[in-house]
């Protein structure tokens, strides 16, 4: 009977303390509130100029990724007060002109800054042209990013894209990836010719580091492109490349892939293949890394981040979408864009508000709604991840999963991804354990981790806390 009420009242303890509130504090950004011990807290800092980038988050060091201008954590049993700074930069204009590559003229933009590490070529997806990358919020700020730590940019476009002609006759105007050959293949050859011009002019040199950056199916090509030049690294954005590519390159890849990709060549089965390749780069010894952009709730004030919307269009745009049921309780988006650019389509006068907006308005809110969903698009969230990887490529874990770092000895947690059950090498010190969905929600608690069997879990990314007499910790586990 004793055990009994010992038991009764450690439940009741432990729901008493999840049901406790505590209070988030953002200066200089949103996602104040109240919210549960537990809960997963996104933070996002407000709007800076178009010479300025965000700088970091200070305050609470609960932060895994302070540098990102969205991040987020799990509510741990305490207030956490946090403030976002921004930085000046010097402004920027990306030159332009038309080089001459293998066949044609082709457009280019650049920019190299003195005394320049190396440069990175950006590359559109599938119908996009070299104007989008260099126009595009997303791409501007990784542009930014990538020239405020010294590297110089470099965009094109595909053939395909200058001409407007289906020359492989598959329906649609991108970068050819095959035959991986810098001749025949005109976009290898163009990316060449381009590169030995920038060379001829000595405003670059050959002893500069070479990367490339590309989105969908520049992801594609950029994988290819990285390994056939031999580039430092690569960075594909919601593309997996293929088994062919990525088991012949020696150059180090990242894979940013989008948690509910809906595009028709890439979705959930891209994701888990991104995965797979990213592996099996690090088990032949090279250098990669996985991370995958999850989706969060969209705060009143998300649709002025560029500056062409106000903030108190941005609150009205909100109101009209929460009003009609897009948005749930936790500002989370219902569903995807598409969903309301077509209810929008059908009937415009039936939403006022985003009514009265431009054309470019309406389609940067559709881009914004997006991201948030974590869809298929060129997103900003890890550009100080992918930062660290173009300057580094630097694997200090066994796994392609960009893994939190912990605070606690507990030598390795094994394997991961898992299946059923979790291994720890030393439990040493460790008091208890609280595993988490990537909605933050509180979905097993315990004692003996090693004992408790997952089978019941879907597959997913999960969170582990792990308590300490010193504080509790944080990692991130892949259940497949």
């Amino acid at each position: 009977m004793k055990k009994l009420q010992l038991l009764i009242g450690a439940m009741f303890l432990s729901l008493n303390i999840f049901a406790q509130t505590f209070t988030v504090t953002i200066n200089n950004g949103y996602g104040s509130g109240n919210y549960s011990s537990g809960d997963t807290v996104h933070i996002f800092t407000a709007h800076y100029s178009q010479n300025q980038l965000f700088d970091k988050w200070s305050g609470d060091t609960i932060l895994q990724a302070p540098e990102e201008w969205h991040t987020w954590f799990i509510m741990p049993n305490r207030n956490v007060t946090l403030t976002g700074s921004i930085k000046n930069i010097t402004p920027v204009t990306l030159q332009f002109e038309q080089i001459m590559g293998r066949d044609i003229l082709k457009p280019v933009y650049y920019y190299f800054p003195s005394g320049h590490k190396g440069f990175v070529y950006l590359l559109h997806g599938t119908g996009g042209k070299a104007s989008y990358v260099a126009n595009e919020y997303e791409f501007q700020i990784l542009i930014r990013d990538l020239i405020d730590d010294n590297f110089g940019v470099i965009i094109t476009e595909a053939e395909e894209a200058t001409t407007g002609i289906d020359a492989n006759g598959d329906g649609k105007l991108r970068w050819a990836i095959y035959p991986v050959d810098t001749i025949n293949n005109v976009d290898y050859a163009n990316i060449r010719i381009i590169t030995d011009t920038f060379y001829t002019r000595g405003v670059t040199d050959r002893s500069k580091s070479r990367y490339s950056i590309g989105m969908s199916n520049g992801a594609f090509y950029s994988a290819s492109l990285s390994a056939i030049y031999q580039y430092k690294a690569g960075v594909n954005y919601c593309g997996q490349s293929d088994a062919i590519i990525t088991g012949a390159t020696q150059t180090p890849l990242q894979f940013c892939m989008a948690r509910n990709d809906q595009d028709a060549g890439v979705g959930q089965t891209g994701n888990a293949d991104a995965l797979t390749f990213s592996n099996s780069l690090n088990a032949r010894g090279i250098c990669s890394k996985y991370l995958i952009k999850e989706r969060c709730p969209i705060y009143p004030e998300r649709f002025a981040r560029r500056g062409n919307i106000t903030i108190a269009q941005s609150i009205s745009v909100f109101n009209e979408l929460l009003a009609k049921g897009y948005i749930d309780s936790n500002n989370y988006f219902i569903g995807f864009a598409n969903s309301l650019a077509t209810a929008y389509a059908s009937n415009p006068t039936s939403f006022p508000v985003i009514n009265s907006m431009s054309l470019s308005q309406r389609s940067f809110m559709l881009d914004q709604i997006n991201l948030s969903v974590s869809d298929h698009q060129m997103y900003s969230d890890f550009n100080r991840a992918t930062l660290r990887f173009l300057d580094s490529t630097l694997c200090n874990t066994t796994t392609g999963i960009d893994q939190f770092s912990l605070k606690v000895n507990i030598g390795c947690i094994y394997p991961n991804p898992f299946s059923n059950r979790i291994q720890l090498e030393n439990t040493s010190g460790l008091e208890n354990y609280e595993l988490h969905n990537s909605l933050g929600q509180v979905i097993w608690i315990g004692k003996n981790i090693e004992q408790q069997d997952f089978s019941f879990l879907q597959n997913g990314i999960y969170f582990l806390n792990v308590s300490t007499q010193t504080g509790q910790q944080t990692f991130k586990l892949i259940k497949q």
